[in-house]
């Protein structure tokens, strides 16, 4: 393992000499690489605009893949990240949080872990594709998107993102097998299965997709975690808006005394483009998993969420508006509350496309809470960024 952490770096480095080596090729690419680099600075304070905190993330992403044949796909993506930030001498605990790889196999690394640097790697695609007829079977670590709702996902049982990390629009994979079956029509039946190496932290589940009155239906179960799950969505219109829902309900296997053994989250949400292309989205959640275990009031942003306890609330509204001003720039804001906690969120962004395949963005994340409350000293972020595509 030690021979792989070491090489890794230059092996990923090789093969995107490859790939600019190709690019004059014009001809069938069974081999193609892309990815992007990106330089994002920021600058963090606390409510009262004092303490500030200079930090940085050299973000390198690199996505491989190789077209065997017409069936047959491989394909490995990684995120290469190199941060400064003097909190890490002072709490040496990023380091581990860093390094953290729930999968079944470990494929994340911190290669530099010096003072106020860190460098990490981590493989977050490594799967094999087969493709025949109606069948698909993948095996390794893909993302396998259950999630019809664009901000909070509880049919999402395998790897749930997080609304608030802005910087991995690719989001997390899982570990795991996956046989998706295509009926006549639209309709799919999917199963799949992540082990884990504890085994009581395996989820397997089965989802079935079908249409019916213009909208697309989703019913599935399973078990997640050591509980066991089902649940539904739904993707339509209602006049000219999309109307998305999603529900989960999770049961323990085992009954725990003193913790409510089974909780439903769910989310639904309205979407709507106007005629200028300014679009709107609305959304609701109830988060019945929250505080259902003792101690979990307490939360980290950089933790993977859990679709059974997907906010840091037992409630959340979101209302998010983007707008184009013209064909290379374009702004947005998102605004969250938590009427539960009494405490806000906000998160507006500027993109500006410099040129081809080179960009700049804006983005502030801006937490306020009142007294007492877990947001009661966030403060605020300010991030700027400059990602060249390749």
């Amino acid at each position: 393992m030690r021979l792989v952490k070491f090489f890794m770096p230059a092996a990923l480095s090789a093969l995107f000499a490859i790939q600019m080596a190709a690019a004059q090729d014009t001809g069938p690419k069974p081999f193609v690489l892309r990815g992007y680099i990106k330089e994002m600075p920021a600058l963090q304070v606390d409510k009262s605009f004092s303490n500030p905190n200079f930090l940085n993330i050299l973000h390198n992403r690199l996505n491989f893949r190789w077209n065997a044949s017409s069936s047959i796909h491989f394909v490995a993506e990684s995120r290469n990240r190199m941060f400064y930030n003097r909190l890490f001498s002072e709490f040496p605990v990023y380091h581990d949080i860093l390094g953290i790889d729930e999968g079944l196999v470990d494929m994340s690394w911190v290669w530099l872990g010096r003072g106020s640097h860190i460098g990490h790697t981590m493989i977050d695609r490594l799967y094999f594709d087969w493709r025949k007829d109606k069948w698909q079977v993948r095996i390794g670590r893909q993302r396998i998107n259950w999630g019809v709702n664009l901000v909070s996902n509880p049919n999402d049982l395998f790897n749930t993102y997080s609304f608030f990390d802005f910087d991995y629009p690719e989001r997390p994979g899982a570990d795991a097998i996956r046989v998706q079956y295509y009926f006549s029509g639209m309709s799919q039946l999917q199963v799949a299965i992540s082990p884990a190496r504890d085994s009581r932290h395996t989820v397997a589940a089965a989802m079935l997709n079908f249409n019916r009155w213009n909208y697309d239906f989703q019913v599935l179960t399973g078990y997640f975690r050591n509980r066991m799950a089902a649940g539904a969505g739904w993707a339509g219109h209602i006049g000219g808006a999309g109307f998305k829902g999603e529900a989960s309900w999770f049961y323990d296997w085992v009954e725990s005394p003193g913790t409510d053994r089974g909780n439903l989250v769910a989310a639904a949400g309205l979407d709507y483009m106007l005629s200028g292309g300014t679009f709107l989205v609305l959304e609701s959640l109830y988060n019945g998993g929250y505080q259902r275990l003792p101690g979990e009031d307490v939360f980290l942003l950089t933790q993977p969420l859990r679709p059974d306890n997907i906010m840091f609330s037992a409630f959340a509204t979101t209302f998010s508006v983007q707008h184009p001003f013209s064909n290379v720039f374009s702004a947005n804001i998102a605004i969250m509350a938590f009427p539960d906690i009494e405490a806000a969120f906000f998160m507006p962004g500027l993109n500006y496309s410099v040129a081809t395949n080179l960009d700049f963005d804006f983005v502030s994340q801006i937490f306020s809470g009142g007294k007492g409350s877990m947001f009661e000293d966030a403060g605020m972020s300010w991030f700027v960024s400059l990602k060249y595509s390749f």
